[in-house]
């Protein structure tokens, strides 16, 4: 009686084991074979319930290039920008990157993969992609004094369903709403240090971009508290800030939140414990589900034999308790 308990829970054990090996394989964002010869398109929806936004133009980017066995690069266009483009980003983290490298961009004059504008049904497309993660651009529209402007996203092609590769993704993008639009609108930058303040520089400095252009470039430092407000812009550009030049040894993000620029600079290797007192620091956000850049060359030849394993043992489970509860097998 003992050893048919025993058996028991040892195989309840390592069932419960192979389970949890096996939901770590699955719950992995994507699965290997990805095509990276294999041409995908990309769909983007601009609307608002029933009101659609057509003849409004999209750029998209090519980012990085995936390969077969998942592997990560980034293309020309952007290996020189100090950001960290990984597979592991949050939601939070993703936005920020495509805001920042949406700057350079605009500051830089990089080309576009693919040009095209919004149909009468709202949605654009772009044929003949190859496998990667590109920065999609909308441009700013205005319909009956309402502005609505794109948020700059990152979006992976070819995407996924249901753990299949879909090489014909579709997406909506997010987009700010402005009903009554001002003459004039204010713009602030705050500048995050998340390091040991040892390599720190003494200052930075932060360029301002109108439609592009740069129209100003101020220090900050200590002595203004590492921020910077402008007033009186123009409220029909678009403003945005980068670094003139970032530090070397650190990466820099920026993210708008409201009229303020969060832009934070990350050393290579930051400290485990927090700032030193005074030093400003952004709160974390949570990740939200679906806001990591899909990882893909996940092993799954070990799924079929975990699979096996784990119906042998609920075989054996069963065996051993009929046995105990027939009266004629004691």
């Amino acid at each position: 009686m003992k050893t048919k308990k025993v058996w028991r829970r040892a195989a309840a054990i390592l069932l419960s084991l192979l389970v949890c090996m096996l939901s770590l394989e699955c719950t992995a964002f994507a699965a290997a074979g990805i095509a990276p010869a294999r041409t995908a398109s990309l769909r983007v929806y601009f609307g608002e319930g029933t009101q659609v936004f057509a003849e409004v133009p999209f750029s998209i980017y090519y980012v990085v290039g995936i390969s077969a066995e998942g592997t990560y690069t980034v293309s020309e266009d952007f290996r020189s920008y100090p950001v960290t483009i990984e597979k592991d980003l949050t939601s939070s983290d993703l936005r920020a990157l495509a805001q920042t490298l949406s700057a350079y961009v605009a500051r830089d004059d990089v080309q576009p993969v693919a040009q095209a504008k919004t149909g009468t049904d709202g949605w654009v497309s772009f044929s003949g992609l190859s496998a990667g993660v590109y920065l999609v651009l909308g441009s700013q529209c205005v319909r009956d004094g309402v502005t609505y402007t794109p948020e700059p996203m990152l979006v992976h092609v070819p995407g996924q369903s249901q753990g299949e590769w879909d090489y014909n993704e579709a997406v909506s993008c997010k987009f700010s709403i402005v009903y009554d639009q001002p003459e004039t609108v204010t713009r602030k930058v705050l500048k995050i240090w998340k390091d040991d303040a040892s390599s720190r520089p003494q200052e930075i400095s932060v360029q301002l971009l109108k439609d592009g252009q740069v129209v100003e470039t101020v220090q900050l430092n200590e002595e203004n508290h590492w921020s910077y407000t402008w007033e009186d812009l123009d409220a029909s550009a678009v403003w945005q800030v980068t670094e003139a030049q970032t530090p070397a040894g650190y990466t820099v993000s920026v993210e708008q939140e409201g009229i303020t620029f969060v832009m934070t600079n990350t050393a290579a290797n930051p400290p485990v414990n927090p700032p030193s007192p005074g030093t400003p620091s952004k709160p974390s956000q949570p990740s939200k589900p679906g806001g990591r850049l899909p990882q893909t060359g996940m092993l799954w030849w070990p799924v079929p034999l975990l699979i096996c394993s784990g119906l042998g043992l609920l075989c054996a489970g069963c065996i051993l308790r009929r046995r105990e509860d027939d009266p004629h097998a004691r």
